[in-house]
């Protein structure tokens, strides 16, 4: 493509956003729902990225209004600027590709179309080697893609890694060696060595494993010496009682911050040199922490979703000072040159422009909105961290994004405490009544009504009409794929016989299709650890996207829980199942 070509294809694109502009800043029919930021220095303006509504929205600074909004389609996760600044990579969840775009001011043209592993989520680029690293969700898998400045529309997928765990946020490294990628839903960090990356030989190097979970920051400190790690802990030693959930000894929200050399080095030294700060205090917690951003002078500011606020502060200060956004703020950006912060509110469809030294923020909307539906209104409620008592949590804590953040926790919905129960999945649940361990919850509303209120300890008792917008949230919140179905790796017929295995095996008693549940208590050989030998099966649906099985997660593989664990056992004496027949049995699991 030559560089007339280039210039029409830059103007076709700047008067096809121009037209689209007029009508999408008008448009109340959907909410925008911002997920990332970019800042256009040179322009003077922000870029940002909006899920619902599949728009970018370009913001003037000097005027503080949006002046421009484009149409992206599909459903687009994140966003980098790439090739020195003039490029614009965006990932697209339902479309399971990132697309590269030339920006001009107030608009984009399109460049090409890179498809990458399912469910892309988040990119880093590396300006050094000009890879821009993505990770997949539901694929667990890692894209490498070489993006060619010269000919951007030239750039292609170099490489996929599979992960054991589902990655999320990622960082580079100081050294230009390596980079650490977080885990989506627990707390893992996997090292990768990036020296060969450009030649298709990205290599794990590592996994690190700290006790926490929803890792939703990486950053390094300005020095360069730490990585600052934006996560929530789960202590299942901890009661769901009024004192636990005030004292922040059941959920808190915490900076960890970890040495480089330490991260490198890993086993005994993960832990040498670091500290943490914790977000919150009793009596004004800050449930979901999420991004994180580091200035050149060390400050860091990181963004509390669950409570619609921002902190900051340096390595240094005992604590951190936290200001109010807009509601569920999700990335944010520095502006060191003007001395501001911008922060994108998801549930606010807002943009806070914020000034650390005055203390002050100003808001400016994206555009009209409509009215909220139950569903829109049972989301907020879900994300919402106030619900809980001093606002240590949400439901997403541990539900994360509606899946499961895999941890255990103590609670009294089983009528005892000392025996932690694994968090289940959301996703794809409506109609698997009842629901609980103990099966106890005989409908949606009645198990959310308990969470709220034993586990969270909300305050007030909540109104039925908050139970029935989060029961519609929830309910609409569909299974998640299959790996094997993300990576593309279906075997049809291992997946037929080990349905036929599921049959004849007599697993459909519990595990009954289509909800693969059944209402009832069995004793299939498991003991918790207050002695109660009966429970309630759990659907199978969405099983293989899970990383550890039973109440207790003490399976720690699909594989381990019909070998080692000779799984059903108790009053159904075990399996006599072959290797080759878990196998199958297991590819039909993880196809449900």
């Amino acid at each position: 493509m030559n560089h007339i070509q280039v210039a029409l294809l830059i103007l076709v694109g700047s008067f096809c956003s121009t037209l689209q502009s007029a009508d999408r800043l008008m448009d109340a029919s959907v909410f925008r729902r911002p997920v990332a930021l970019e800042h256009l220095s040179d322009l003077h303006q922000l870029v940002v990225l909006n899920q619902r509504s599949a728009s970018l929205s370009f913001v003037d600074l000097s005027t503080r209004k949006v002046v421009n909004e484009v149409s992206l389609g599909g459903k687009p996760t994140d966003m980098e600027l790439v090739a020195g600044g003039n490029i614009l990579a965006v990932a697209n969840e339902s479309q399971h590709f990132v697309s590269l775009y030339q920006i001009q001011r107030g608009g984009i043209s399109p460049l090409v179309d890179i498809e990458v592993c399912a469910y892309p989520r988040h990119m880093e680029f590396d300006a050094e080697q000009s890879l821009l690293y993505v990770s997949g969700m539901w694929s667990r898998q890692l894209a490498v893609v070489h993006i060619d400045q010269q000919n951007p529309s030239d750039s292609s997928l170099v490489q996929k890694v599979d992960m054991e765990f589902t990655p999320h946020n990622i960082v580079l490294l100081p050294d230009g060696k390596h980079m650490v990628v977080g885990d989506c839903f627990g707390g893992k960090l996997m090292l990768f060595d990036t020296t060969q990356a450009a030649a298709g030989k990205l290599r794990q190097a590592g996994q690190r494993v700290f006790p926490g979970h929803n890792v939703r920051g990486l950053q390094i400190s300005a020095d360069g010496e730490m990585l600052i790690v934006a996560h929530q802990m789960l202590n299942e030693l901890a009661h769901t009682v009024r004192n636990d959930v005030h004292w922040g000894l059941l959920m808190s929200n915490d900076l960890r911050w970890l040495k480089v050399d330490s991260v490198l080095k890993g086993g005994d030294d993960l832990y040498t040199g670091a500290h943490m700060h914790p977000l919150g205090e009793a009596g004004n917690a800050t449930g979901d922490p999420s991004r994180v951003a580091v200035a050149s002078d060390g400050m860091v500011v990181v963004t509390l979703g669950g409570v619609g606020e921002i902190a900051y502060g340096k390595e240094d200060d005992f604590s951190l000072q936290r200001l109010p956004v807009g509601l569920r703020p999700m990335d944010l950006i520095i502006d060191e040159a003007n001395e501001l912060v911008y922060v994108a509110n998801m549930f606010g469809d807002s943009i806070s422009i914020v000034d650390l030294e005055e203390q002050t923020s100003d808001e400016i909307k994206l555009g009209l909105q409509p009215e909220l539906t139950d569903r829109d209104q049972g989301e907020l409620l879900f994300f919402n961290a106030k619900l809980s008592h001093d606002g240590w949590m949400s439901c997403n804590s541990c539900h994360t994004e509606g899946h499961t953040n895999g941890m255990v926790n103590d609670n009294f919905s089983d009528k005892s405490f000392g025996a932690p129960k694994r968090v289940f999945s959301l996703l794809g649940k409506a109609g698997t009544e009842p629901f609980a361990w103990n099966g106890q919850a005989e409908s949606l509303q009645q198990q959310i009504q308990n969470s709220l209120r034993i586990t969270m300890q909300m305050d007030d008792e909540p109104t039925q009409q908050q139970l029935k917008q989060l029961a519609v949230f929830v309910s609409s919140l569909k299974r998640p794929p299959s790996i094997d179905v993300a990576r593309g790796q279906v075997d049809a017929e291992a997946v037929a016989r080990g349905e036929k295995i599921f049959l004849t095996s007599g697993c459909q008693d519990c595990h009954a299709p289509p909800t693969y549940t059944v209402k009832g208590l069995f004793d299939v050989g498991l003991t918790d650890k207050e002695g109660n030998r009966t429970f309630n099966p759990p659907s199978l649906i969405g099983v293989g996207q899970r990383t550890h099985f039973f109440h207790d997660n003490s399976a720690k593989t699909l594989e381990s829980v019909f070998g080692e664990h000779q799984h059903p056992a108790g009053n159904f004496g075990g399996n006599d199942l072959t290797p080759k027949e878990i196998g199958d049995l297991v590819k039909f699991l993880k196809s449900l």
